[in-house]
């Protein structure tokens, strides 16, 4: 019998893949990463609530659970970075970092001290062989898919990692969840950042001593005074709404000068761009033909367009787009894509005009 180990978040996605597995023979154990300290605030995967969540649906389903202190490389490597990035003029992804640094790395540890063939999560994603090769796709759900957030994973450790919920849809999964009478099987969609539960990522900078107010200028390109702010911190390449500012046509970010605490705006072409430089590219799938254009996802949401991409010196890569995209911000994760197959990603380093 074939032992996995599930990343238990306490939310139905991770209980209905323990179902699956069960269903399908494994022995499954549940972990669940302690990311916050006891009776904080935060309820949502990683703290208190969400951990005897897990807890409830383990005894439920009669499978081990365990909980391990996750807490000083969490916040090392996710919520330090993300502030660092913010402070830094990026946009950071903190989902892809949990996911590099801990879900996918530190578990894996885990994982295979309990003795397990497998890791396997609750994510929309699915893997498959290909030519002898595990290869990772987009989720059969076209609105959870979560390929995007996984580009990072390790290609040696693919053979490793299991998703059970990449076959179906959520509609799915909640029944399964039903079916079996799993306490959370009608539990709500978590659409934030799980540090920062009510999207409110400024007040979150200020609250936990990351950030202070510092008075800078809004500008236009030319240079021109539009306004002032409190942070060019609090702003984000593409955003358009709470600049601050009045103006006759509708104005976007188009870039943050953290030097000299400045926030640029413009309209709509201001925020276009022809391209970018990528640093920390992982690459799922080897001898990549790079003489041909690929799709590129900038964004969860964003729309994948085709870039032609170029291997520079000191592991960076160039990508041009064929087509000006909108909101190319640094920080970002940049994944690429030959139809639904994920070829590996990077971070967007400098965008370009």
């Amino acid at each position: 019998m074939k032992k996995a180990v599930v990343a238990m978040s306490g939310g139905v996605d991770s209980s209905a893949a323990c179902a699956v597995l069960l269903d399908k023979g494994f022995e499954v154990i549940g972990v669940t990463l302690r990311f916050f300290s006891p009776l904080g605030r935060i309820s949502c995967c990683g703290a208190d609530e969400s951990i005897n969540k897990a807890k409830q649906v383990c005894h439920k389903l009669g499978i081990r659970h365990y909980v391990k202190d996750a807490r000083a490389f969490f916040k090392k490597y996710v919520m330090d970075d993300f502030a660092n990035g913010y402070l830094s003029g990026r946009t950071p992804n903190p989902c892809v970092e949990c996911n590099r640094k801990l879900k996918f790395d530190y578990l894996f540890s885990i994982a295979e001290t309990l003795g397990a063939d497998f890791l396997a999560t609750g994510h929309y994603a699915l893997l498959k062989q290909v030519k002898g090769d595990m290869a990772l796709f987009r989720g059969k759900d076209p609105l959870k898919d979560q390929s995007y957030f996984l580009y990072c994973l390790p290609a040696k450790k693919l053979n490793k990692i299991l998703f059970p919920l990449g076959e179906i849809e959520k509609t799915e999964t909640r029944k399964i969840a039903d079916k079996l009478g799993l306490p959370n099987a009608k539990s709500a969609e978590s659409k934030d950042i799980c540090f920062i539960p009510n999207g409110d990522y400024k007040s979150w900078l200020k609250e936990n001593g990351k950030a202070e107010n510092v008075p800078g200028y809004v500008k236009d390109e030319s240079g021109k005074i539009l306004g002032r702010h409190k942070g060019f911190f609090y702003f984000t390449v593409g955003q358009r709404r709470n600049l601050g500012i009045s103006s006759s046509q509708r104005l976007y970010v188009s870039a943050l000068n953290p030097k000299e605490n400045e926030v640029i705006v413009s309209p709509l072409e201001g925020a276009m761009f022809s391209g970018f430089l990528m640093s920390q590219a992982n690459w799922l799938k080897e001898n990549i033909d790079f003489e041909k254009k690929h799709y590129v996802q900038i964004r969860y949401r964003h729309k994948p367009c085709k870039a032609s991409v170029k291997k520079e010196k000191d592991g960076l890569y160039s990508v041009k787009f064929e087509e000006k995209q909108f909101a190319a911000a640094k920080g970002q994760s940049a994944v690429f894509y030959e139809k639904d197959r994920v070829l590996g990603g990077g971070i967007i380093e400098e965008a370009f005009k």
